[in-house]
């Protein structure tokens, strides 16, 4: 506002009709003159009143509109929710009733976004097997893989992973669908098999990591059941999202959509832990009566990305790639270590030749050195916040602990086994033998060494020196 005095406006010129219906009530009746809304006549030429706007925290008005929090100080002190044991009670007090677990699992850290220990819980307790409960793991964010990931690779690898998990952890009948919430591939077949599987008046929870895209799926499934709710062709044509939500992936607060408007969106943003507690999904699926509910995202202090790690909200949605991965393959001798922005390390112990190829997958946002192991530890210290990101600040740099590994394989034309560094990435390993690594990271991040997810290497080798995939800004 401009300084001064303020003048208030002047008030509203009352509808012409509205006052002569007023006096000819007034003349007719007296004091006992019906309301103007009352009036014949009136009302029906009258529009009907918009929609309201659907009300937003603050905290979620900031996420949409600039992307960051309001106030990042009191982010700590968003209270913890028991996802799994409070899920478990609501999943045994329902009887009589279908019930199914829709667990979203992030395909770019696949490990590290698999809520092990809340599957565990859940499906080796007597009371919930006993009810047969369907479980269905939604690999999201397939489109930020490479093509020659195909959707019967991927398949036969997800399903390796999940056998690797504890005996009779899983059901015998539980369905991975491959799916994009983005691009919206496979949008319609996860909608058809939640139908199927539910019925008309089952009950479905959808739970996953931080940061596993759970929020930008159930906006997915809403924009599909919204069309096909409409008899259109459905929200996603070709493959493609006709529009795609603002921000990025994950968290939160539903609201009701009114009229016949857009469908109600959560809130998408990449700062975990936003969700805090169940919510009711409205008008997930078309023409079903189920009841939908979103939870909070899964904890996992094994993750660089979850609330628990040292890195700001800004640093870690670097760690979230946005465009497709791009493979960085090093012709790595021994004695020779590759460091991964600030976060992690990678030394080559023994080969049994010269050299091995190491594949790094990570975002394009993270940068690498790659030189001889000799003063690396020194260097990449240096280098932080300047030629290696992230972190964006020295202060930022946590203290790294070695791990060694022993990758063995069978072909130097590509990859076979993993080390996968939960939040970050992985690292690929093309060896014809068996190699030593040592790895630099966290205690507390989780390291797992399986089976290669990407056995390709990138057409192009990196050289020795600071690498980065994006261009320099100007």
């Amino acid at each position: 506002d401009k300084p001064g005095y303020f003048r208030p406006p002047a008030p509203k010129k009352q509808d012409p009709r509205i006052v002569a219906a007023e006096e000819t009530a007034s003349l007719l009746f007296g004091d006992d003159a019906p309301a103007p809304s009352d009036a014949a006549g009136l009302d029906e030429a009258a529009p009907a009143p918009a929609p309201a706007a659907a009300p937003f925290c603050a905290r979620c008005f900031s996420l949409r509109n600039y992307g960051r929090v309001k106030n990042p100080d009191v982010e700590d002190q968003l209270p913890v929710f028991d996802v799994a044991s409070k899920l478990a009670t609501r999943v045994i007090n329902i009887k009589g009733i279908r019930q199914v677990l829709l667990c979203v699992v992030d395909v770019t850290d696949f490990d590290g976004s698999l809520p092990t220990q809340t599957l565990t819980k859940l499906f080796t307790d007597r009371k919930i097997r006993e009810k047969n409960v369907s479980l269905i793991v939604a690999v999201n964010k397939v489109d930020l893989l490479p093509r020659v990931a195909s959707d019967k690779r991927l398949q036969t690898w997800c399903r390796k992973q999940l056998r690797s998990l504890e005996p009779d952890c899983l059901p015998e009948d539980v369905s991975v669908k491959l799916v994009s919430a983005v691009a919206g591939k496979g949008i319609p077949d996860l909608a058809s098999a939640l139908e199927q599987r539910m019925g008309q008046y089952g009950h479905l929870w959808v739970f996953g990591a931080q940061n596993a895209g759970k929020s930008s799926l159930i906006n997915a499934l809403t924009r599909h059941a919204s069309s096909e709710g409409r008899g259109g062709r459905g929200a996603f044509d070709g493959g493609r999202a006709k529009g795609k939500a603002k921000g990025k992936r994950a968290k939160g607060g539903h609201t009701h959509s009114h009229g016949g408007g857009p469908p109600a969106q959560l809130t998408e943003a990449s700062l975990p832990g936003t969700t805090i507690g169940f919510v009711r999904l409205e008008n997930l699926l078309a023409g079903s009566r189920c009841k939908a509910f979103d939870t909070p995202g899964l904890l996992h202090k094994y993750q660089y990305t979850s609330t628990y790690s040292p890195l700001s909200y800004e640093e870690i949605g670097m760690l979230l790639p946005r465009r497709k991965l791009k493979p960085r393959t090093y012709r790595c001798m021994v004695g020779y270590s590759l460091s991964i922005g600030g976060l992690a390390r990678v030394d080559l112990l023994a080969a049994p030749g010269q050299s091995v190829y190491v594949t790094l997958w990570a975002s394009d946002e993270v940068t690498t050195h790659f030189g001889k192991t000799e003063n690396s530890e020194k260097k990449q210290l240096q280098a932080v916040g300047d030629l290696l990101m992230p972190p964006l600040s020295p202060d930022h740099v946590p203290n790294l602990v070695p791990s060694e590994f022993l990758v063995g394989g069978d072909s130097w034309k590509r990859s076979s086994e993993d080390v996968a560094i939960a939040g970050l990435g992985w690292v690929s390993v093309g060896v014809q033998g068996q190699c030593k690594l040592r790895v630099w990271a966290p205690k507390s991040v989780l390291l797992l060494q399986r089976e290669a997810l990407m056995p390709d290497f990138a057409r192009d080798f990196e050289r020795p020196g600071y690498q980065q995939m994006l261009p320099k800004s100007k």
